[in-house]
């Protein structure tokens, strides 16, 4: 139960969370020199592949989604970006937009790449370590 409060269910709120505030009919738009929905896309989308990766990755039940938990997050994510355009679509007040989806995308692809960063620099650091040999 304690794996699945801090890795599953996360990312099950923050589902909701997307699909709720996706059912608003009218969100005010702030207007700003930037696409600022584009940030919010992208960034409310890095979480949710962020979430996913956690829930895949940190399951015990099921090998092979351990080992393909970021794939697998980003396939989630790109795939719940397109539902939740989809369910926009008819909510009034609310449009279908193919580039939220693209920001969506952009965001879980954010994800996987600092993700792949993180890795690569912790394994760096794992090699330039040696023994001390105590002189």
């Amino acid at each position: 139960m304690k794996e699945f409060s801090l890795n599953q269910l996360p990312l099950l709120i923050w589902m909701g969370l997307i699909f709720w505030l996706s059912s608003i009919p009218r969100i005010p738009v702030i207007h700003a020199p930037i696409e600022i929905d584009k940030v919010v896309h992208t960034s409310v989308f890095f979480v949710l592949c962020w979430f996913s990766y956690r829930a895949f990755r940190y399951q015990s039940r099921f090998l092979s989604v351990q080992k393909y938990a970021l794939v697998l997050a980003l396939v989630l994510t790109a795939l719940y970006g397109v539902t939740d355009e989809i369910h926009q679509r008819f909510v009034p007040g609310r449009t279908f937009d193919y580039f939220d989806m693209l920001a969506d995308a952009t965001g879980a692809v954010a994800f996987a790449i600092l993700l792949q960063i993180r890795t690569a620099v912790k394994r760096r650091a794992g090699l330039r370590e040696t023994p001390s040999t105590g002189g």
